[in-house]
């Protein structure tokens, strides 16, 4: 009696999966604008990175615009309570919108210098906890020697990052670029795949 039923299981799970994959299949051309986008976007960076900060920067001064814009609106309209705070928030926001927007270059590269002292911050910091925790627990961990080195590598990538900020700033978005590259490609390899399933 189970025999009987296996199939009719199988079959039932089948009619399910058709419109699923009918409706995928449909708009597989999605995908395919979503990778040409990322491809174009890693390309841009690869090649022009200093302009892909600019365009960054650019962006986000018109986004907090925009946002500050709605902020001071809704303080106004009284669609918060706390409406003072609302329209100073906005007002902060279009300043520093407008500072943004009407110097990429100069926000571009402060908040490129910032995030990379961060992350070399961070690097040199636990690349000096690694080396204190391999020295102080050598004889409970095999291989301290490879953990020492390991956070001698960090340390020396920290201050590496630290004393070329700006070009490390380059370097991570040509490494973004790439990243975004490669999954352009793949973004376009599946949606000829998908628009396969639609001819099937």
């Amino acid at each position: 009696m189970s025999e009987t039923n296996a199939p009719q299981v199988t079959t039932a799970t089948s009619n399910n999966a058709t419109p699923v994959l009918n409706a995928i299949a449909a708009n597989w051309w999605v995908l395919l604008l979503r990778g040409i986008l990322l491809l174009v976007i890693g390309l841009y960076a690869l090649f022009n990175p200093g302009l892909t900060l600019l365009t960054w920067a650019f962006v986000v001064g018109c986004f907090l615009i925009a946002d500050g814009i709605l902020a001071i609106a809704a303080g106004v309209a009284g669609w918060t309570e706390s409406r003072g705070w609302t329209i100073l928030r906005g007002a902060v926001a279009i300043i520093a919108g407008a500072f943004a927007a009407g110097h990429p270059a100069l926000f571009g590269a402060l908040a490129a210098i910032t995030v990379i002292m961060v992350i070399a911050a961070m690097a040199v910091v636990s690349g000096v906890l690694e080396i204190i925790v391999a020295i102080r627990e050598r004889n409970a961990i095999e291989g301290g020697g490879w953990m020492i080195l390991d956070g001698v590598f960090s340390v020396l990538f920290g201050i590496a990052l630290a004393l070329v900020p700006l070009f490390s700033a380059s370097v991570l978005i040509r490494i973004s670029g790439v990243i975004a590259v490669l999954f352009g490609l793949v973004a376009i390899y599946c949606s000829f795949r998908i628009r396969s399933l639609k001819n099937n």
